[in-house]
């Protein structure tokens, strides 16, 4: 079933590629109804140590949280934070949304990267995957190679090997590319990708996320 997938897949994520805690996940997930995820009223949330996980598969579930997040955007402290209301977000500034497969409009994208400056402020980021992208895990396809994201300390010890001085002088990745996304990159952070070839063997290749 394609809950299914999509929740192994998205636990497979943070888990292995963010190294995030998903106990949280892992025993709410069994206790939900599968059809639930579909319900018109109220969206799906999970949690793990640093991320809010939103399941809105429904398009006004999706115009909600959007608008809340909209709403509140000019003091977003509001919403994630404040103990006095049902804190869903359980003060976490890292929010994933899972929609729905019909098309997002270009104001309704436009929005959601507003939101995800906002909450880049804050050191954390929205995301958003519709359904389909969490069908299948594109970091275990044989033909991409494995991509790693640097530590602060890595990537300045790289800058200084290669004897880079700026960000803007490496070669870059961008912010929305699928594997980007899948390992939460933000813009100015910096990715290992180590390919391996018959004849020079492993080599390693460095890119930064715009």
């Amino acid at each position: 079933m394609e809950i299914d997938r999509a929740i192994e897949n998205l636990k497979a994520m943070l888990k292995k590629l963010r190294n995030e805690d998903i106990a949280d996940i892992e025993e709410q997930e069994h206790n939900i109804d599968r059809q639930e995820f579909y319900n018109e009223t109220t969206p799906i949330y999970f949690n793990t140590d640093v991320t809010t996980v939103i399941f809105a598969l429904t398009k006004k579930l999706r115009q909600d949280i959007i608008e809340e997040l909209k709403k509140n955007k000019t003091n977003i402290d509001t919403i994630i934070t404040d103990s006095k209301t049902d804190n869903k977000y359980n003060g976490k500034y890292n929010i994933i949304l899972i929609f729905g497969n019909d098309i997002l409009t270009t104001p309704t994208v436009t929005q959601l990267n507003l939101i995800d400056k906002v909450l880049q402020k804050k050191k954390g980021m929205l995301q958003f995957f519709q359904l389909n992208e969490l069908q299948f895990n594109p970091t275990e396809h044989q033909l991409v190679p494995p991509h790693r994201k640097l530590n602060p300390q890595e990537s300045t010890d790289i800058m200084t090997k290669y004897l880079i001085k700026s960000k803007l002088q490496m070669p870059i990745i961008p912010k929305t590319d699928v594997i980007a996304k899948w390992l939460g990159l933000k813009q100015g952070e910096i990715v290992e990708i180590t390919r391996h070839n018959e004849n020079s063997g492993k080599s390693y290749y460095y890119r930064c996320c715009i």
